[in-house]
């Protein structure tokens, strides 16, 4: 029998098409019973900029990533295919952006494995809002998970779940933007209620004030007449003894931009995301290149690892026992081109570095022996090359 090592792409997009999943269109046939009850929220998240902004950030950084399998401590120069497309149907880093929004929005995501022949040879993201987890078991310390999507039951060797932030005893993870969704509703009626003030015709934007005591007849008048619509430009003329006095309060006063500030900040805090990143301003920072370069690697050590982490179990466990899969993070904290020369100059003179090693770190492909023999080797180091 094949191993999954030796399936070709086009083996694997035509062995997954030939399994039998039910589809979308199956849901409007499912009795009522058995849908899963909808965990879709009353409000989109993302409709918010900042979210927005943050789970597009976080899908960039980690969906371009460059991955790596690794064999007894060496790295190898090729990727299986299940690795560099696990999903037949779609791109690589399509799967692992909607692995990443899932754990960023719900907490959780959901990968079901499809088998041909006993092996793995593609794997889909289920929408987190379908799947339903439950306990078999008696015991919460060991529990029998089973999976339900659209009508079908599932173990845990065909469908594997990811969590965010994992906690004893609950079925489910936490993620982010559903742990602190207090914050973020708070954050959408703010953005409303801004929305709705300039709009909104119950908001008082002047009044006429007379020192004469005035009979509702000619108050509706003055009103009306003062209501009409006009050229912009055109001068409104009031009866006598009226005086208009507007009521014009301006973003400043009603605290809507400092607001919108703590909203940002807040939510970015929630994703672990800097604010440099998140294109805000924070009051009273001092940001400098050496402070924003040491924000990016926390961001890369704190809140990245958070999510490469589970996305490289799933991966390693598609792979042959002994091979594992890893991100490289050299592309997320590289240093600027002068300081990173002066680094690799500083590691080929040391000797624990060659040539081709830095070629490989920058993507570029090995040196011919004409060009390697053209190259003065550094600090008389004859391991240079």
């Amino acid at each position: 029998m094949c191993r999954m090592n030796d399936f070709s792409f086009f083996q694997r997009l035509r062995f997954a098409g030939k399994i039998i999943t039910r589809g979308v269109a199956a849901v409007d046939d499912m009795p009522a019973e058995i849908m899963p009850p909808s965990r879709t929220a009353a409000y989109d998240p993302l409709q918010l900029s900042t979210v927005f902004r943050g789970v597009q950030v976080l899908q960039t950084a980690i969906a371009g990533l460059p991955l790596h399998e690794i064999r007894g401590g060496v790295k190898l120069n090729t990727l299986t295919s299940i690795i560099d497309r696990p999903d037949a149907n779609r791109s690589r880093r399509d799967f692992i952006s909607d692995i990443v929004a899932s754990l960023c929005l719900d907490g959780n995501a959901f990968v079901r494995k499809l088998r041909y022949g006993g092996e793995v040879v593609s794997c889909q993201v289920l929408p987190p809002s379908l799947v339903t987890v439950r306990d078999d078991g008696r015991d919460p310390a060991a529990p029998v998970l089973r999976y339900s999507y659209l009508g079908r039951e599932y173990t845990p060797d065909d469908v594997t779940h990811l969590k965010f932030l994992n906690v004893p005893g609950r079925l489910r993870g936490l993620g982010p933007i559903s742990a602190a969704r207090e914050e973020v509703e708070g954050a959408k009626m703010a953005r409303d209620y801004k929305a709705r003030f300039y709009t909104d015709s119950s908001n008082v934007k002047g009044y006429l004030k007379s020192d004469q005591k005035i009979t509702p007849d000619s108050a509706k008048q003055a009103k009306d007449d003062w209501g009409k619509a006009g050229k912009a430009g055109d001068i409104k003329v009031v009866g006598s003894n009226l005086t208009y006095v507007p009521l014009d309060m301006k973003p400043a006063d009603l605290q809507f931009l400092e607001t919108q500030k703590f909203d940002t900040t807040q939510i970015a805090r929630l994703l672990g995301i800097p604010a440099s990143i998140m294109l805000a301003a924070v009051d009273g920072s001092n940001l400098t290149y050496s402070n924003i370069e040491q924000s990016w690697i926390e961001f890369a050590d704190y809140t990245l690892a958070a999510y490469t982490g589970e996305l490289e179990e799933l991966l390693s466990g598609l792979l042959p026992r002994g091979r594992v899969v890893r991100f490289d993070w050299d592309s997320s904290r590289r240093a600027d081109m002068a300081d990173r020369y002066n680094a690799y100059k500083t590691a080929i003179g040391s000797g624990w570095l060659t040539v081709d090693d830095v070629r490989e770190r920058e993507g570029l492909p090995p040196l011919t022996p004409e060009q390697a023999a053209q190259i003065q080797p550094i600090g008389g180091n004859a391991n240079a090359q």
